[in-house]
């Protein structure tokens, strides 16, 4: 007994002790222009070591705050409050408790230009960008940027490693404002370290035409920017990691990186059995170029035979076995007036795929049945290289050069059998078949963009002129047996044995005007030409067996062969308003298209004439900082794709064959958004420490 009282007084002892170590912090919040207390301003605390935040509060209506239970140590205190500048001081506490007194805040509109306001705050909202500090978040030792960004308010990132933030799916990730490794987002955040980096920024993803006109395009994505530590440029650092089960599966990646200031030098190698071996998404076939969401008037007109494939999780059908490898190299010099961007990647995807498909279709007086099983082998393997180059004149004039280049090489071979059965379970018909196709595809994305500003503050052009050079090569065949069936017996059969030979070309020319014109302090006029033209040629031939066993004789109902010229001019016009709570931007756009399609086998030649509308409205209202409500509208007319048009019959599938329809008519797709965003810092940065 005396023993349980001894411990139980020493427990009380240390719990006595240990609360009388902690104190309390007050103050008062006061505006230095009006003398008035200030109710509702945020006041955080944070330790000074680490910039973690440790507590938070609002001032009460008399503008008074106490912040109890406060440890011993070294803090800075952060006072914030909507249109003035940040208050930020260090604090130092120890047993007794702490009177800051009055705490001044003024007004951000009272500030000098030439007087600088830090803050520590681990989140800061900067116009349309929000900066994470991350310190400010603990992740476990070895984090990776996936890992940190995970403990970031706003954000999510799933198993593929596909970010979303505030809702909106991130497409691109920057290191230092730079592309890493082309548009490959989880190159950076899978392999840099979390302890390398200092801030986060997230914000739309927009061209230089968007960032002018103020209305962003349809996709309504994100771009995160990883500003890393300046220790983190100076020397290098690697990663490696490998994992099996010993049998059939592999997973292994190594990545080195080499920083010195301005210079960066990183290369990677992957190998696995459980994903494409990718650390990117889609291939937007414009790898190393600036992601580019402006509507191009002509770029469904150019057939591609089978280029759609990509070397992402997101289109992975079957048990992979992937390789992939990269170098990039980046320099800045000349005070960082010159910057290069040079990256290439090698990408090899392996697939065996198995597929089952089971299908009721019921209509009014009887049901059908569709079985299908699949198997498909396919090889794919591409060589990507990009380059940017940007050139800063002088301070109102810029040039920017970006180039892609691709070769790929596709392989399938795909053996299907199907059946399809009457409501009493019999047969209607059976097919047996098996295709091959191998593509080659060659594609080159260039892109030179001139920027000139003028003393007049918000006048601008940009110049942007473009090249696409496409070729593509197909052979394949087609083996099919289909047998029909009638009152259960066979009765009549249709065999095809089929080489399909496909080639194709595409010249693609553009070139772009835009022009800023502020009509006042919050007023702008944005204006806007552009100008596309498109060369290609298709070639498609599909022969049959002659007596001899080759394929030598033409079957023209399933062949065709064309030429194709496109024109597109389109004029846009849109104004622009930025007051202090409201944000709009509207506007219009039309576009004159013409296709001149000349029919090869025929000898005949069809023309096309489109008129396109692309009106957009875009509207927001922030009813205080970081809680808006916004409104976007677009509409753009739907013109038929070239495939839709041109009277091609495709029968890879016997039983499903498709033909072109020339007399379609343009359809008008219309858009709406409406989204409302509150986003406190305080309480989210609460959160994930909890």
């Amino acid at each position: 007994m005396r023993k349980f009282l001894a411990g139980f007084v020493f427990l009380l002892a240390i719990t006595l002790t240990s609360h009388s170590q902690t104190t309390s912090i007050k103050g008062t919040v006061t505006d230095t222009s009006e003398k008035k207390n200030l109710a509702n301003a945020v006041v955080a605390l944070l330790r000074k070591s680490d910039s973690v935040l440790i507590k938070f509060t609002r001032t009460n209506a008399k503008g008074e705050f106490v912040l109890n239970d406060v440890r011993a140590d070294s803090f800075v205190i952060m006072v914030t409050y909507p249109k003035y500048a940040d208050f930020a001081d260090q604090v130092g506490v120890k047993s007794d408790p702490v009177n800051l007194g009055k705490i001044p805040l003024m007004q951000r509109a009272l500030l000098l230009k030439e007087v600088i306001v830090h803050s520590t705050g681990a989140i800061r909202i900067k116009g349309d960008t929000t900066e994470f500090v991350a310190d400010s978040f603990k992740v476990k030792e070895g984090a990776t940027v996936e890992d940190l960004l995970k403990k970031l308010p706003g954000l999510s990132v799933n198993a593929k490693g596909e970010i979303t933030a505030q809702g909106k799916q991130v497409d691109k990730v920057l290191v230092d404002g730079e592309e890493f490794f082309g548009n490959d987002p989880t190159i950076a955040t899978q392999n840099i370290a979390a302890k390398q980096v200092d801030k986060i920024q997230v914000y739309d993803t927009k061209t230089e035409q968007d960032q002018i006109k103020g209305i962003g395009a349809n996709n309504d994505s994100k771009t995160i920017n990883i500003k890393l530590k300046d220790d983190a440029k100076r020397g290098y650092f690697g990663k490696a990691e490998a994992g099996s089960d010993f049998d059939h599966l592999t997973n292994a990646k190594i990545l080195y990186n080499n920083f010195q200031g301005g210079r960066k030098f990183s290369v990677f190698g992957t190998k696995s059995n459980t994903s494409t071996g990718s650390l990117g998404w889609e291939d937007r076939n414009k790898l190393g170029i600036e992601n580019d969401f402006e509507y191009d008037e002509i770029g469904g007109y150019y057939f591609s035979f089978g280029t759609n494939d990509d070397f992402s999780d997101w289109g992975l059908q079957g048990l992979p076995d992937a390789y992939s490898a990269g170098s990039l190299y980046s320099n800045k010099w000349n005070e960082d007036k010159d910057k290069l961007n040079l990256s290439y990647t090698y990408n090899r995807l392996g697939t065996t795929n198995e597929s089952s498909t089971l299908k009721q279709n019921l209509l009014p007086d009887t049901t059908f049945y569709n079985n299908e099983n699949a198997t498909t082998n396919g090889l794919k393997q591409q060589h990507a290289f990009s380059g940017k180059y940007e050139w800063k004149i002088d301070s109102l004039a810029s040039v920017k050069f970006t180039s892609a280049n691709t070769y790929k090489t596709t392989e399938t071979s795909a053996i299907t059998n199907s059946e399809a059965l009457d409501e009493n379970q019999q047969f209607i018909n059976t097919g047996n078949r098996t295709n091959t196709n191998d593509v080659t595809h060659k594609q080159s994305d260039n892109q030179l963009l001139y920027k000139q500003l003028f003393k007049k503050k918000g006048r601008m052009l940009i110049t942007t002129l473009r090249y696409t050079y496409i070729h593509d090569d197909n052979d394949g065949t087609l083996n099919s047996l289909n047998q029909f069936y009638r009152n259960g017996i066979v009765d009549s059969t249709l065999v095809t044995d089929q080489l399909k030979i496909g080639a194709g070309e595409s010249h693609t020319y553009g070139g772009k005007l835009t022009y800023n014109e502020p009509l006042s302090t919050k007023w702008n006029l944005v204006t806007e030409y552009s100008y596309n033209a498109n060369h290609s040629n298709s070639d498609r031939n599909t022969y049959e067996k002659d007596l001899n066993g080759k394929y030598t004789v033409l079957d023209s109902v399933y062949s065709n062969n064309f030429d194709l010229n496109a024109y597109a001019n389109t004029g846009v016009v849109t104004l622009r308003y930025i007051g202090t709570k409201v944000k709009s931007a509207f506007g219009g756009g039309v576009s004159a298209v013409r296709l001149d399609v000349q029919d090869l086998d025929n000898n005949r030649k069809n023309i096309y004439n489109f008129t396109n509308f692309t009106p957009q409205v875009q509207f927001s209202y922030s009813f205080k900082p970081q809680t808006s409500l916004s409104f976007r509208y677009n509409g753009s007319t739907v013109q038929p794709t070239i495939d839709q048009l041109q009277p091609v019959r495709n029968n890879n599938d016997p039983l499903n064959v498709y033909v072109g329809n020339p007399l379609l008519k343009v359809g008008f797709n219309h858009r709406f958004n409406l989204w409302y965003n509150s986003f406190n810092s305080s309480k989210a940065a609460i959160c994930i420490l909890g």
